[in-house]
Parts: C-alpha cells; sequence; structure tokens
C-alpha cells in the first residue's frame, strides 16, 4: 500500500498561549511523538504546518497549507494534494496534540481502505476526524469541491463518500488545547 503519514500540527495553539507542538510528553516533543506514531505505520511522514513554514528541524518534510484561512479542511486538502503529487494513493492523518493515540489505532485505521474512502476512529462522543484515512483521489476532490462551497467543517467536506468507523475508546483521544489539559495528561 502506498501511504503517506502527516502529523497536523498547523494550528495557533491560541488557548495553550505557546506552540503546542514544541511541548514536551514522555520525554519528547508532541511533535516528535506523532511522528514516531506515524514512522511505524509509514515510511513517508510529512508534517503540515500551516500557512507559515516552522518546525523544518523536526528531520521530515514540511507541508505548508495550500489554502490558507480553510482551517482543518484546508490542511487536509494540502496533505491529500501533495500525497496525490508524490503518488501515494493512501493518507493518514494524526493532530499533533493527540498523544494517547496508540499505533494500533492508526494501523486499524488504514486496513479498510481497500473498501472505503475514509476510515475514521469513532468514540461514545463521536467521530475523531484527526485521526483519520483516507483514499487520496476521492478524498481530494471530495474536499476541493466542499471549500469551493465554503463547507469547511471536515465531517462536512467527507460527507457522500464511503465511511468506515474504527471503534475506539474515547480517553485515547483526550487532547491538549490549555495548559491546565496539558498538565493534566503529563501526569
Amino acid at each position: 500500500m502506498s501511504l503517506a503519514g502527516f502529523v497536523v500540527a498547523g494550528g495557533r495553539s491560541a488557548r495553550m498561549g505557546q506552540d503546542k507542538a514544541m511541548l514536551l510528553f514522555s520525554g519528547q516533543t508532541l511533535l516528535d511523538h506523532a511522528i514516531t506514531k506515524l514512522r511505524a505505520v509509514t515510511d513517508h511522514v510529512f508534517v503540515l504546518c500551516g500557512p507559515t513554514r516552522r518546525y523544518e528541524e523536526c528531520g521530515v518534510p514540511v507541508i505548508e497549507d495550500a489554502i490558507c484561512g480553510a482551517g482543518p479542511a484546508g490542511g487536509l486538502y494540502s496533505a491529500l494534494a501533495s500525497a496525490q503529487a508524490r503518488g501515494h494513493l493512501h493518507a493518514l492523518w494524526l493532530a499533533v496534540d493527540l498523544p494517547l493515540v496508540p499505533v494500533s489505532v492508526l494501523t486499524s485505521l488504514v486496513d479498510p481502505l481497500g473498501d472505503a474512502d475514509v476510515a475514521m476512529a469513532r468514540t461514545d462522543t463521536g467521530l475523531e476526524p484527526l485521526c483519520a484515512a483516507f483514499r487520496t483521489t476521492p478524498c481530494l476532490t471530495a474536499v476541493r469541491h466542499a471549500i469551493l462551497r465554503g463547507r469547511l467543517k471536515l465531517t462536512d467536506a467527507l460527507a457522500g463518500l464511503n465511511l468506515h468507523e474504527a471503534e475506539a475508546d474515547a480517553t485515547l483521544f483526550a487532547n491538549i488545547n490549555s495548559p491546565a489539559e496539558y498538565n493534566r495528561l503529563a501526569r
């Protein structure tokens, strides 16, 4: 399977007050933590850095937003366009602020892509669109059309595609958006 992995690190970290990708978690930055997990699934790992080029010291190629101001949908478009340009049939992405997601969940998302266009984790609180795998071509087309129509919510952008939902424990998707959340999870 031709798979590219993307760390979603393009946010502003406004609630955190500092770049959360650079926060330490279990002895390494959140960015390095996510890169390591994706490398366990694919050798082709990239960082989505948002509209401003950063993280070039992380040891993997950095991808800037191809479409600015489109939020996570713009990030997904950038990932899928980059994957397609490099000949990858599939893309996997993981948000930098989800340090508890194990490699086994990432693998469980990639496996169904033979039959599904999108595989996304689902917990008892709902879908987890920032931990998902995609068939590049159909998803790129859908996301492009959604952005052109102003539909920037990820689940809206992927509506109509064949979705596989991988059941997962909600505690694995505790994310770090504030100093209090960071302190709680880092303990």
